[in-house]
């Protein structure tokens, strides 16, 4: 077989602190935010990663907190 396949990862975590991790990922790493999404059954959510990448991470929190 010749042709190579890249696979894209995603990594989704939950967290109750989005605006913290945010923060940590953006400014102390230097990562981009690529997407985000409110109230998508219940969650808010960020993807951050570098733009051109075949991976990127996810943070979610639910509007009510964690059960």
């Amino acid at each position: 077989m010749s042709e190579w396949f890249a696979a894209r990862v995603r990594v989704a975590r939950p967290t109750d602190q989005l605006e913290k991790v945010v923060a940590f990922y953006r400014d102390g790493l230097g990562l981009s935010v690529i997407g985000h999404f409110e109230d998508h059954a219940g969650y808010d959510g960020v993807m951050l990663g570098m733009p051109d990448a075949n991976y990127h991470l996810e943070f979610t929190q639910h509007v009510d907190g964690s059960p």
